[in-house]
């Protein structure tokens, strides 16, 4: 059978509210006059009135203990029981109990449930010995809508309050008999809507659902997490009773049905039976390589710890060498910067020195002369003449001591020194050399000296060379050694006569063979076997173009063919050093800046009548040829460049700037004689014979025009003087004039050289 639980109606629910808020206003407002009646004012308390006091609280909350446990309290106002009388006393007394009275108050409890003396606040008990599933959640439901309905235990108000609010409930029950009969038949139809469902959903399921529905389902809420819900006690009654199929659940059934349902789960039991076999598989090949990787890295420790051990010692090692290196390159600077500053004094000291004597032989020998003052400037000048003339005398001695012909006054660079300014001079640089030799005086051999830092970097190279060029320490190198190179190339001067050549110095043997393994191929991609022409790039080159602009004299033809020595051999040995070069773009560019300059302060050519030039032993005479062989000789200089300045840079300045400006207004205002076709000779042979391998047709390089016009009239010029010369005159003017067409053919100007044949 199965038992239904009336539920009580809103209305009462309602009234039991407002009698209960209004029983509770009643009360607040009793208590708020005896709390006024007893008020005393306030005044300090003594610590024994303090400690009465709090014994009182202490009283009036185990008296409001027992009132918030109403059960027991109820049970301990019964004089028959002596376990209740015993367990009040000892809440009274503020004494917990102990775990036997607890137990045996608990049992009377629950006898006096059996006999049905107690009425449950939580009436689900009764719903859980019953086989019906139809419980509304309404009907257990313990809490009321509204919070005022919660019953007050702050206060122990006695029997009488209990009393008041049996009182309060029954008159409540009574009023709520109005609309019972309606719910009552609403509550009816609810049921045997449920029951009818009930019966739809249990005839439309399948036979194998139902099966698996009634054995997963507790397994499902179980593992969702809804442990504290029961099942309800009819379900395992209903799971044992043998239910009957419908028709329709039967009819689809067949064996070949099963067959292939068993077929299905069991393909798909399988696939998932390989999916874990093959990740157990792979699970124990990753334990297998993780063994493996343990084991070789406890082999790797002590290489580790060595590896480990050598860069930390190379790490403080660079560190410390970078700092010695910040300490010292300021004084490397200062002590290269004292070097090129006497360098160029003393160069710009012979520059004018030899613009001096232009003028003041330009001015001793005018054609037309003011009247002799005597004057300091006059004074200055005698004295510059006579050095100037001395000098030359001492150049004259040494040629005729040395047996050297085909001279020319004009080809000898004018750089002598008297002895003073030679020891002036060589005091300086000596001063410099030794702060040269103590700026590592200081520090010891393995930050000093380029040997013991090539070990260092090459015994990492050896060891650890994957690192070494991760780390391009070969790009670092030209840098790291940069002051090391600088230091021993501030004495260097190449325009000298006895100076050494790099190749010859320490720190090019010290790195000759960085990074070259006697066992091992030469890899050419390697940057280490770069680091020689790496430093000509970035040291010695800066290094020269310093030099070009600071001692560099165009018409010195010593220290000219020094300097295009030196430059075509670093061009040639190293193949790294070319024209894409930022460094060698500079020294291109401090080259042709120089000649120019040369061009435009050092070249003087002085005019006179031809009846002057005539005489040649005239001081005019002298002066004029003087300056047109040095002409010449700076057109040789310029030219000796060839291969290394552009072609058409180098015409200009040679051929535009000097040959056609200068030269040949000095060969066309003397007259022609055999000095003056020795003079075309000399320029000729100083034309590089590259220039003439490509031309076409006969004829030769623009430039060179007024070279060929001035041939030809030369020869005419033979021509009219043969008619009237002597058979020796003769043929020494033939001489001339076949000479004359041999330079047209070396010029290439055949076309000219055709007319005169």
């Amino acid at each position: 059978d199965t038992t239904f639980q009336l539920k009580k109606s809103s209305h009462s629910k309602k009234l039991a509210k407002q009698l209960k808020k209004e029983y509770e206003q009643e009360k607040e407002v009793e208590s708020k006059k005896v709390v006024v009646k007893t008020e005393k004012p306030s005044r300090p308390l003594t610590p024994e009135q303090d400690k009465h006091v709090v014994e009182d609280r202490i009283k009036k909350l185990r008296e409001d203990l027992m009132t918030m446990n109403g059960d027991e309290a109820a049970a301990l106002e019964d004089p028959d029981s002596e376990e209740e009388g015993t367990f009040k006393k000892m809440l009274k007394r503020g004494e917990i109990p102990d775990a036997t009275t607890i137990h045996q108050i608990r049992k009377q409890r629950q006898m006096a449930r059996d006999a049905g003396d107690f009425m449950p606040l939580d009436d689900t008990v009764k719903y859980e010995n019953s086989k019906s599933r139809l419980v509304r959640e309404d009907d257990n439901d313990k809490s009321d809508d509204d919070e005022d309905e919660r019953i007050d235990f702050t206060t122990n108000t006695g029997a009488l309050d209990r009393q008041k609010m049996r009182d309060n409930f029954l008159r409540a029950e009574h009023g709520s008999d109005e609309g019972s009969d309606q719910e009552r038949e609403w509550e009816e139809q609810q049921i045997r809507m449920g029951v009818s469902a009930i019966q739809q959903v249990s005839s439309s399921n399948d036979l194998l659902n139902m099966e698996q529905d009634s054995q997963s389902m507790p397994d499902a809420m179980y593992n969702n997490g809804y442990h504290g819900i029961k099942p309800f006690p009819g379900d395992a009654v209903m799971a044992q009773v043998p239910r009957r199929l419908p028709l329709s659940a039967t009819e689809n059934i067949t064996l070949d049905g099963l067959i292939k349902r068993l077929k299905e789960r069991l393909s798909t039991m399988d696939e998932v039976h390989r999916v874990h076999r093959q990740e157990a598989d792979k699970l124990e090949h990753d334990m297998e390589d993780s063994k493996d990787s343990i084991v070789t890295c406890e082999a790797s420790v002590p290489r580790l710890e060595e590896r480990f051990k050598f860069f930390q010692e190379m790490r403080g090692y660079v560190r410390d060498l970078v700092e010695c290196l910040n300490e010292k390159v300021p004084v490397i600077n200062v002590l290269e910067t004292r070097m090129h500053n006497a360098l160029r004094n003393r160069a710009a000291k012979f520059a004018s020195r030899r613009q001096q004597d232009i003028q003041d032989q330009c001015h001793t020998y005018m054609t037309s002369k003011a009247p002799v003052v005597v004057d300091n400037e006059d004074q200055a000048r005698q004295r510059r003449i006579a050095e100037r003339e001395a000098r030359r005398a001492r150049r004259r001695r040494a040629r005729e001591g040395k047996s050297i012909s085909g001279h020319h006054e004009g080809l000898s660079s004018d750089d002598e020194e008297n002895q003073s300014e030679i020891t002036k001079f060589n005091q300086e640089r000596d001063e410099i050399i030794q702060k040269v030799g103590d700026v590592f005086e200081d520090v010891v051999d393995d930050f000093s000296d380029t040997g013991c830092i090539r070990e260092r970097f090459a015994s990492w190279k050896a060891g650890y060379g994957d690192t070494y060029r991760e780390a391009y320490i070969g790009l670092c190198l030209p840098k790291l050694v940069n002051p090391f190179v600088r230091l021993q190339l501030i004495a260097w001067n190449p325009l000298e006569e006895n100076s050494k050549d790099i190749e010859e110095m320490p720190w090019f043997d010290s790195l000759l063979f960085f990074g070259f393994q006697e066992d091992e191929a030469l890899d050419r991609e390697d940057d280490d076997v770069k680091l020689l022409p790496a430093i000509v790039d970035k040291i010695i080159l800066p290094k020269v173009a310093c030099l070009v602009e600071t001692a560099w004299d165009p018409l010195s033809t010593s220290q000219s063919c020094r300097l295009v020595n030196l430059v075509q051999k670093i061009l040639r040995d190293y193949p790294t050093v070319n024209a894409k070069s930022k460094n060698v773009q500079a020294l291109l560019r401090a080259l042709v800046l120089r000649m120019k300059k040369a061009l435009d302060d050092d070249v003087f050519m002085p005019l006179y009548q031809k009846t002057v030039l005539e005489n040649r032993n005239s001081g005019s005479s002298v002066f004029f040829h003087r300056q047109s062989w040095t002409c010449i000789k700076l057109l040789g200089s310029i030219l000796s460049w060839h291969g290394v300045v552009a072609t058409k840079v180098l015409q200009g300045l040679a051929l535009d700037g000097l040959l056609n400006r200068y030269i040949m207004l000095a060969l066309q205002t003397a007259p022609f004689n055999q000095e003056t076709l020795v003079k075309c000779q000399a320029i000729v042979s100083t034309l590089p014979k590259s220039w003439f391998e490509g031309l076409q047709d006969d004829k030769t390089i623009p430039q060179l025009e007024n070279l060929c016009r001035f041939l030809v009239y030369a020869a005419q010029l033979l021509d009219k003087a043969t008619e009237t010369a002597s058979d020796t005159q003769r043929r020494e003017l033939r001489d001339q004039k076949k000479n004359i067409n041999k330079l047209l053919v070396n010029i290439h100007a055949l076309e000219h050289a055709l007319k005169l044949s």
